[in-house]
């Protein structure tokens, strides 16, 4: 009788351990080889898209490099910054599905979905260890295979190392034979995939330039290899970015926002003298004219790192400074979610023409100079004729030195709201020069982002390991980059 209860009781369990795990498996949940692409794919787009735009660009980027000043709430203008801790879950959640888009395409032998998933990957990454430095990046995605909750921070210099390979291996998977569903940035064209990848290259290759060495890469010969091939953004068309709609959710966020949010951005006094100073048709795109009846056509800017009460009583109050422009608030599709143009292309090879990097000189420098200009004015739709290009301070003339800066103002003037990559250039170039406003709590500008504060308690070993290794978590500190 005994051994008969014994045995009920131990297939009881038996029945119990088998409901458990049934319990524990969620049966909508779709594996790897079940999981739509054509979903996964433009939901990675459209959310870092516009975290990229309507958060990065629009409240921290345009205001770090001086191209916006605010007048209410100026704690980013004067350097009281937070974490961004919501960009850097978002970030690495469409990672995770990025990561999951590639695993789809290795099932289903579709390299144009390995490709591009590669490609996103390393965008977002890329974005991730330019504002904070060291960050988990080998472990990151290991969560669910490896179970690896506390993953360890890598080197950013293997993570851009690791960068790099992966941009080149995605661009060489990509091909004409592969479907791409649900591709809302270039209708599943592999060939402007393919652009995207070695543009991107070419950009981090010139961000990486004072490490060259260091990585063990011949950076001037990868850099003639990109201008060698030509498959790189040439043009508009070309332009990898994801529009927003002109109706309903997709809409441009601040159409829709109260009008505090959009008010409280202005014209930087930097930005005005610089457009002023080359009569420059953007200025009126850019930016509106002062709302005083008594000034009308004005465009006057604010100065950045003001105190909020110095800011909002400068020039006698908000009418006599200058709004953003139109499209920032009245039309719902006037912005678009942008990872790089053709005009940063552009002048990307401008620069490493006149250094000596690419074959072309001077004059080929020139060329490319000048067609990033035209790039970013067609963009805009506004017209300029010789005149424009023959006055002091766009006319390519001087010194080395001197021409340099020409690019670099006309590059960072490009870069208005594409995410942070002005302040990116900024720091690798020093141009153009910037300097803190009056009420700035430093004296020099932010050089990176802390760690979100979560990551001490959810990972807090692994933090403090790169925090030793790189240097305390202040926005002062200079990563591995930009030592």
């Amino acid at each position: 009788m005994k051994n008969l209860i014994s045995f009920l009781f131990l297939l009881a369990l038996i029945s119990c351990d088998q409901d458990f795990e049934a319990i524990n498996e969620n049966p909508n949940a779709p594996t790897a080889d079940q999981a739509n692409p054509a979903l996964i794919l433009p939901k990675i787009l459209y959310e870092v898209g516009n975290e990229v735009t309507s958060d990065l660009s629009w409240g921290l980027g345009n205001i770090v490099v001086q191209l916006v000043a605010t007048n209410n709430f100026t704690g980013n203008d004067i350097y009281n910054w937070g974490t961004y801790e919501g960009t850097w879950n978002l970030f690495y959640r469409n990672l995770r599905d990025a990561q999951n888009l590639q695993r789809i395409g290795e099932i289903r032998s579709n390299r144009n979905m390995q490709g591009t998933a590669l490609i996103l990957k390393s965008w977002i990454f890329s974005m991730l260890t330019d504002m904070y430095g060291d960050i988990p990046y080998s472990e990151a995605l290991q969560g669910k295979e490896q179970f690896i909750a506390e993953p360890s921070y890598s080197m950013q210099k293997d993570i851009y190392r690791q960068i790099l390979d992966d941009l080149e291996t995605g661009a060489t998977l990509l091909n004409d034979q592969d479907l791409l569903d649900g591709d809302i940035m270039y209708g599943g064209d592999a060939t402007k995939w393919k652009k995207l990848a070695h543009s991107l290259r070419l950009r981090y290759i010139m961000r990486l330039e004072k490490k060259w060495e260091e990585l063990g890469i011949d950076g001037a010969g990868l850099l003639q290899q990109l201008a060698d091939q030509g498959q790189l953004l040439s043009s508009n068309a070309d332009n990898a970015k994801i529009d927003y709609l002109s109706s309903g959710p997709n809409r441009w966020p601040l159409h829709t926002a109260r009008v505090g949010s959009f008010d409280e951005k202005r014209m930087s006094e930097t930005a005005e003298k610089a457009l002023k100073s080359i009569n420059d048709p953007r200025l009126a795109v850019l930016y509106r004219p002062v709302d005083n009846p008594d000034m009308p056509g004005e465009f006057i800017g604010v100065p950045n790192g003001l105190s909020e009460d110095n800011a909002s009583n400068y020039n006698g109050g908000a009418k006599n400074q200058s709004r953003l422009g139109f499209r920032f608030r009245e039309e719902p599709d006037g912005v678009d979610m942008m990872l790089i143009h053709a005009a940063e292309v552009h002048f990307l090879l401008a620069e490493a023409m006149e250094k000596g990097y690419v074959a072309g000189g001077t004059q080929g420098a020139e060329s490319h100079y000048l067609k990033g200009i035209e790039t970013v004015m067609e963009y805009y739709g506004t017209i300029v004729d010789q005149s424009y290009y023959q006055q002091p301070g766009v006319s390519y003339n001087g010194s080395e030195e001197g021409k340099l800066e020409l690019i670099a103002k006309q590059k960072w003037l490009s870069l208005f709201m594409v995410g942070l990559e002005a302040w990116f250039d900024w720091r690798r170039t020093g141009l153009p020069q910037l300097t803190p406003g009056p009420d700035a709590i430093l004296p020099n500008l932010p050089v990176r982002i802390q760690y979100p504060d979560n990551e001490q308690v959810l990972n807090g070993a692994s933090l403090e390991a790169a925090i030793s290794r790189q240097g305390p978590n202040e926005i002062t500190t200079r990563m591995w980059l930009l030592e």
